[in-house]
């Protein structure tokens, strides 16, 4: 219970350094060929933060968008993934490309913000199934 107190704060501080690092790389490179794709690609992530803040605020109420948060970030782990394969970069390591690295970092990070997900999404089960034999043991005692 105490990490989760960590992690929910962490994740939305998370979401929120990323949605700024995808709107510089947008910004800067906004003369190349393919900005509009990349537009269209980056908008969607501004929901993140937006979850990770209701999460963090109250789970109890918006703990509906826990799914939605790990589905989301499951997929793009994967398209994060499959654009490294396609573009040849495995690791960054020698790679000067400025945005190789960013998304290398952005793909980590996912990676931790999906596991913090899980743990949330673990911790509020407990809670749960916790709230459901209290509320029997204190139904028992009524009768």
């Amino acid at each position: 219970m105490r990490l989760i107190s960590f992690l929910k704060p962490g994740l939305f501080i998370y979401e929120c350094l990323r949605i700024l690092i995808l709107t510089l790389i947008l910004v800067f490179q906004g003369g190349d060929s393919g900005h509009f794709i990349r537009v269209l690609f980056t908008a969607p992530s501004a929901l993140f933060p937006l979850m990770a803040l209701f999460i963090w605020l109250d789970t109890d109420r918006y703990n509906v968008y826990l799914p939605l948060f790990a589905a989301g970030k499951g997929i793009g782990i994967f398209l994060e993934l499959g654009w490294s394969i396609i573009s040849q970069q495995a690791t960054i390591i020698g790679s000067s490309n400025i945005s190789v690295v960013l998304t290398q970092l952005i793909l980590s990070g996912d990676l931790f913000a999906l596991a913090a997900c899980l743990m949330i999404i673990k911790d509020v089960r407990k809670l749960e199934e916790n709230k459901c034999v209290l509320s029997q043991s204190q139904a028992e005692k009524a009768e």
